[in-house]
């Protein structure tokens, strides 16, 4: 603005000089500084025209015409500047002391308020100073990146596949957990198959991280378990590899002779571990398990597999439900009972089967699996609840430019994204958006995404586009031009603000005058 400034009034003193020799280099600092001055002169006549009668600052106006305020310390030996400092008026309806306090931000290494209140303190007193720094320091996007905080999103109720009553193993959600070393040096891993609804566990051992070895533990799974409608899993190379083999087949010739469906996969969003927090919880169960059984000791495979199967037991035996001290209460529930008979039934062994003893004995076996549930359903979901979320967090927008998180680097080596789609959940939040960065599109989780409370370019010009009526209907083509609309097309109200440009030809008029010149007066305009 300064700079402008100068320009402008070089070019007035230009036209003035008739017979004398036109300026046509750089700006001088003498030029720069009377510009400075100039402005600061119209700021506060224009915003601070009473402030030398007011009574909660004194000031007075010094030779230059410029309005200072009138220290305590008026006997130190120190600079002028210091001891008379420029009153300003604060950032929110002036532009120059917004751009002054920008200008000091970003030559001083992005300082902080109270550094930024120092370093200002030298020349000027801005009325309300740590207000209008924090406001510039809060919008300063180079700031922003190393503070922002990522989104949150509500709390989200249960997926049907979780509190639906199905058998166990029905629908089951995978992970992997190791390695683990034997005693031939091998590396295995823990391939860890938990029930969604039950929270039950089924453990297999894989010797290595393909999507072959993975397939053999599916394998061994069913044969023990039963064969899963839904597979819950994150986006490992192996859990998609398995997904893209068993696509391959021939489903409907599958479906045809044998009547199998196929296995429903769901894979939730990259880098949303706590998405699968279901099965997570109890990958940490067991490695604490493990420590605490295995100590520094190295088994070899059989041995191992052998403390696997006796940590599946201890887990599927952990009560669900609140364990009383009154041995009258009714034993906690725990995923083993889902998992296995009833070991006490009250009936005596049948020497001679019929249809009659057959049909009472699945009666009595269904009666048993319903009270069962029923208590699965007053004792335990019925105690699931939603929980608070405290974080506030604003809505992301197509077209903003965000920071995309990564636990692996450094938030100064985080890519820049914008915002290409809003994926919204079954209760209409969105939970997750599609990105696309240079290097191409991706999934992630609204928690993983930093706004930075930018607008692309695109969604900006669109917006304006779209927003800014003909020539034709309403308004003049002077009007159009401008007139300023915001990124989302809502026409900006212009507010009482410093009129730079019938300032300019005050001054220029002024200029005009004083020399005398034979100019025009729509010539100086």
């Amino acid at each position: 603005m300064i700079r402008v400034f100068s320009w402008i009034l070089r070019f007035v003193n230009n036209c003035i000089l008739l017979n004398g020799k036109c300026k046509d280099s750089e700006l001088s600092q003498s030029e720069i500084e009377n510009s400075e001055k100039k402005l600061i002169r119209l700021v506060q006549s224009y915003y601070l025209p009473d402030a030398k009668s007011s009574n909660y600052i004194e000031t007075y106006i010094d030779d230059e015409g410029i309005l200072r305020v009138k220290t305590k310390i008026l006997n130190r030996d120190d600079e002028r500047s210091f001891l008379y400092p420029i009153l300003l008026p604060e950032k929110c309806v002036c532009e120059l002391t917004k751009l002054l306090i920008r200008d000091v931000h970003k030559k001083n290494c992005h300082a902080g308020i109270q550094m930024m209140q120092c370093l200002l303190r030298e020349r000027y007193w801005i009325i309300r100073a740590r207000k209008a720094i924090k406001n510039v320091l809060y919008n300063c996007i180079f700031c922003k990146r190393f503070k922002v905080k990522s989104l949150s999103s509500e709390p989200t109720p249960l997926l049907p596949d979780r509190v639906t009553d199905c058998a166990p193993f029905e629908i089951v959600g995978i992970d992997l957990a190791g390695p683990l070393f034997l005693k031939d040096g091998r590396k295995v891993w823990i391939t860890l198959f938990t029930c969604a609804v039950y929270r039950a566990i089924h453990l297999e051992l894989v010797n290595s991280l393909t999507s072959d070895a993975f397939l053999l533990a599916l394998r061994c799974f069913i044969a023990r378990r039963g064969r899963p409608r839904t597979i819950y899993c994150d986006n490992g190379t192996n859990f998609r590899g398995a997904f893209n083999d068993l696509s391959k087949l021939n489903w409907s010739k599958i479906v045809e002779e044998t009547r199998t469906p196929k296995i429903l996969w769901k894979f939730i969003p990259p880098t949303a571990s706590w998405w699968g927090g279901w099965w997570e919880r109890l990958v940490l169960t067991v490695k604490e398990l493990l420590k605490r059984t295995l100590g520094r000791s190295v088994l070899n495979y059989d041995e191992l597999y052998t403390v696997l199967c006796d940590c599946e037991s201890i887990i599927n035996c952990r009560p669900l439900t609140y364990v009383s001290e009154n041995p009258e209460e009714l034993i906690p529930l725990t995923p083993s009972m889902f998992l296995i008979s009833n070991k006490n039934s009250n009936i005596e062994d049948i020497e001679e089967l019929n249809s009659n003893s057959l049909n009472k004995r699945i009666k009595y076996r269904s009666k048993l699996l319903k009270d069962l549930r029923q208590r699965f359903r007053n004792e335990y979901l019925s105690q699931l609840i939603q929980k608070h979320n405290e974080k506030e967090s604003h809505d992301p927008q197509i077209g903003e430019v965000v920071l995309v998180g990564d636990d692996n680097k450094k938030r100064l080596f985080w890519a820049l994204a914008k915002i290409i789609e809003l994926i919204p959940g079954r209760d209409g939040e969105i939970r997750t958006v599609r990105l696309k960065t240079q290097h191409g599109k991706m999934l992630r989780p609204i928690q993983r995404i930093y706004p930075l409370e930018i607008r692309s370019n695109e969604n900006l010009q669109r917006g304006m586009e779209e927003s800014i009526p003909t020539v034709s209907e309403t308004l003049s083509p002077d009007e159009v031009i401008f007139k300023k609309y915001t990124s989302s097309g809502r026409c900006v109200k212009k507010p009482k603000r410093l009129d730079l440009f019938n300032r300019i030809c005050y001054v220029l008029e002024t200029l005009y005058e004083s020399q005398g010149g034979r100019m025009l007066q729509n010539e100086v305009k």
